[in-house]
């Protein structure tokens, strides 16, 4: 007992005991109490960024803590033993999804306060969110696979547990998400056993050297593959994506704000990096694989987002897309691709978490969530409107904004990798995504926002409102989006550079210039990704000055003369639906084009989800078992005897009798 309320004080142990203490309590006190489980979260979300401060200020020493839980095998010179660890570390990569836990968690707290008021289960919403943290907490400071592998089935569990709690068919798509992170999560586990196999539990560490893939032979592809799909499972990559467009339509707000949007895309890549960048060193066919992968994910996903009438699974989609840049630039092996990459992350989170936060605010301001029966919501929702709209910019890649920055540094990772054929083929895909990207948010801004009400929403008469909650939360959200795009530098060279070193065991940034040497092998100079946003935000000011400058010389002296339009012979009366153009009809002639629009149908009907084709071929394994069960005792003895006999066989050949 001494033992271990030694090892509950140490620094790394304290904030993932205390906060899942907290969760403790308000799972006890949600059955009559919502605001104190309104203050426990809150609490928690702000002890996680307390504690963050703390760890981050630890000597080295102290930053590392180890406990040894049990020992199946004691290490000898030959073999390293078989033992489980709690094994907690603090890293840069990890230190920046703690924080990103903590910070996400106050701002979806603070949403929530009026987002979830009254709903019958808002006191669990509160312990399940307390509980996520916790388990960002553990895969944050995560010392070794098993660790990580306990962190990141709790957040797979909170998450199932909250989807369920959702409207409609909200089930369904919890035991998709399940399902698909479930099978992620196996894996997961399996890669753990191999690797634990091939090199002893030492093998799992996150703190030892790269192991090489190529000369670990087939295992070697099987583990990182193995790991690979977790990875993408949970971040949303394309095949592995269903799940979010499944969850979307029916998940509460502040959940899909919370974990799809921000907290599972941080952990999913936080993976994938330390996969690519500290634990192994990937074969050049392995990141052939991850930038095909990326550049698929970018333009499928894009093209289904834009064929989407309902706002949160258009945004759900997107979160797909953007994932693929984050693949991309983690698959080119390149230092400033790395960087570009989960600089990406960050960026999705926070501009992606503003938009799921604004479909809440507009799906309640209009009470739908479908694009066509919105509009006009401009006058009414200012700061929502403005918030979306920096967020809109920053996720299509628009200087100055944050977005544009890491795909900017996206784009010069592709272009150091040395298939220089390939690597114009992905930049193209990769710039024709973002276009695209602006070409469905100018669809969504301008149907919520812009377009003309509709007859049947009467805003004069009920108007709706902002409140602080929901407001400041997206406020702080686009801030970010406009600070790390003014001066992206602060996150770069703080950061993700030394992130990056220290993942791939470079103790320190090389100058600029000189290059760096990145766990792929190659060598790229850090001048290839430098901009000046400064520079160019105020060109950018200054050309719309001389825009607006223009406009009002050309207008000097005229009278405007407002009329009711004369459209077809007719006189549009107000309120008439006739003369309005919602906006979700922009892009249909996509959906005939020859070959992508058969394909867009596919997808939409769910016929190129591998989750279906499971589900449809599980079935037929299952009533092909079902149909050898004939009840007989003599045959299920029969089945018996011969795999006895089978395995028999197999441990004599093992053992050479």
């Amino acid at each position: 007992m001494e033992e271990l309320l030694t090892n509950l004080q140490h620094p790394l142990v304290l904030p993932i005991a205390s906060v899942m203490g907290l969760g403790i309590i308000a799972y006890v006190l949600s059955r009559w109490s919502a605001l104190a489980c309104k203050v426990l979260a809150l609490a928690a979300a702000i002890a996680v960024i307390w504690t963050g401060l703390a760890i981050s200020s630890l000597d080295a020493d102290q930053a590392n803590f180890r406990w040894t839980w049990v020992t199946l095998v004691e290490a000898t010179d030959v073999d390293s033993g078989i033992a489980f660890t709690v094994d907690l570390t603090r890293t840069t990569l990890g230190m920046t999804v703690f924080y990103g836990a903590g910070a996400f968690g106050v701002l979806i707290v603070l949403y929530s306060f009026s987002a979830m008021r009254g709903q019958y289960w808002e006191g669990k919403f509160y312990t399940y969110l307390i509980w996520t943290l916790a388990g960002t907490c553990t895969v944050a400071l995560a010392g070794n696979l098993l660790v990580l592998l306990v962190g990141w089935e709790i957040v797979t569990l909170m998450l199932f547990l909250m989807i369920n709690q959702g409207k409609g068919d909200a089930k369904a798509g919890g035991a998709k998400a399940y399902g698909v992170l479930g099978f992620a999560d196996a894996c997961l586990l399996l890669a753990i056993a191999l690797l634990a196999a091939f090199g002893g539990t030492d093998a799992l560490s996150l703190k030892s050297g790269p192991l090489d893939v190529a000369e670990m032979g087939a295992t070697g592809y099987v583990v990182y593959l193995l790991m690979m799909v977790a990875a993408l499972a949970k971040a949303g990559a394309i095949p592995l994506h269903s799940w979010i467009p499944s969850i979307a339509k029916n998940t509460a707000t502040p959940v899909m704000a919370f974990l799809p949007a921000a907290l599972d895309k941080l952990l999913g890549i936080y993976l994938l990096a330390i996969l690519s960048l500290r634990m192994f060193t990937p074969s050049g066919a392995m990141q052939v694989v991850m930038m095909i992968v990326g550049a698929v994910t970018i333009l499928a996903a894009v093209l289904m987002a834009m064929m989407q009438h309902n706002l949160k699974k258009l945004l759900s989609f997107h979160a797909v897309s953007q994932v693929g840049y984050m693949v991309l630039g983690l698959g080119t092996g390149t230092m400033i691709g790395a960087i570009g990459g989960l600089f990406h992350m960050i960026n999705h989170a926070i501009y992606k978490s503003n938009l799921f936060l604004m479909s809440g605010t507009v799906g309640k301001a209009s009470g739908t969530d479908e694009i066509e029966k919105m509009g006009g919501l401009a006058k009414y929702l200012p700061i929502t409107f403005l918030c979306s709209a920096v967020a809109a910019a920053s996720i299509s890649g628009i200087p100055p904004f944050n977005g544009f920055v890491s795909k900017w540094l996206v784009y010069q990772g592709t272009l150091g990798i040395a298939n220089k054929g390939l690597a114009v083929a992905l930049l193209v895909v990769a710039v024709f995504g973002s276009a695209l990207t602006l070409a469905s948010f100018v669809k969504v801004i301008y149907a919520a926002f812009l377009s003309a009400a509709p007859a049947d929403k009467n805003y004069a008469k009920n108007p709706p409102r902002e409140n602080f909650c929901r407001v400041a939360p997206m406020v702080v959200l686009a801030l970010a989006c406009i600070v790390l795009g003014l001066w992206p530098a602060t996150a770069i060279d703080k950061v993700l550079s030394p992130g990056v070193n220290e993942a791939v065991g470079v103790a320190e940034a090389a100058p600029a210039g000189t290059g760096v040497a990145t766990a792929g092998g190659a060598v790229v100079t850090k001048d290839l990704g430098i901009w000046n946003p400064s520079q160019a935000t105020g060109l950018i000011i200054i050309g719309v000055i001389l825009g607006l400058v223009c406009v009002w010389i050309a207008n000097l002296g005229k009278k405007v003369r407002v009329v009711r339009p004369f459209l077809s012979g007719e006189v549009a009366e107000p309120g008439d639906d006739r003369w309005r153009v919602p906006g979700t009809h922009f892009y249909e002639t996509v959906q005939k084009l020859p070959v992508i629009g058969p394909l867009l149908a596919q997808g939409e009907k769910g016929q190129l989800d591998p989750y279906n084709w499971s589900a449809e071929h599980g079935h037929t394994f299952v009533d092909l078992l079902r149909a050898q069960h004939t009840g007989l005792l003599g045959l299920y003895v029969s089945w018996c005897v011969v795999g006895l006999i089978v395995t028999l066989i197999y441990l004599m050949l093992g053992t050479g009798v």
